[in-house]
């Protein structure tokens, strides 16, 4: 048996580590979690690290990839991260009359990835965005609101994504 056949979801049940026979169950990796792609991994790495030390270690990575999307955020003000925001605020931007509606809004969102806001999720970003009460946020009101929207959102993708890859 090769290294990567020895950590196939099928194969799983039949290693014996520890002088245990591993059942094959299913193994939750937050509270979420199902079973995906590194889920052989974790599960050889909860076998090998034992529980506490997987999920300390889970977490510092975590923590750590919140570090970094958080500092992604914070670019905004940045030369770069201006530029960033308005090539954002062009792609979302679907009519070009140089406003965004709602349905501009969200339309972005769901591209980003972000699938997961319900539709009074997307008003209270949009009403939070719409400083002025038009109906419709320009740029300014644009550059004020997306970092925290992004920050809020990419953490919870990556959480969602982390779960379903195991």
């Amino acid at each position: 048996v090769g290294t990567a056949s020895a950590f196939a979801p099928s194969a799983l049940p039949q290693l014996k580590l520890r002088g245990v026979t591993q059942a094959h169950t299913v193994t939750m990796m937050g509270k979420q979690a199902k079973d995906g792609p590194f889920t052989p991994i974790v599960k050889a790495a909860r076998t090998v690290l034992g529980d506490s030390t997987l999920t300390k270690v889970r977490g510092d990575v975590i923590a750590k990839h919140s570090q970094v999307i958080k500092a992604f955020c914070d670019t905004g003000e940045s030369p770069t991260g201006k530029i960033a925001l308005k090539q954002l605020y062009k792609l979302a931007d679907k009519d070009g009359n140089g406003f965004l509606d709602r349905e501009e809004l969200q339309t972005a969102l769901n591209f980003l990835g972000f699938t997961h806001l319900s539709d009074e999720a997307i008003d209270g970003i949009f009403a939070r965005s719409d400083k002025n009460g038009d109906a419709m946020i320009d740029f300014e009101e644009f550059m004020r609101e997306a970092p925290n929207t992004l920050r809020t959102n990419l953490t919870k993708l990556a959480k969602t994504n982390g779960n379903d890859l195991g």
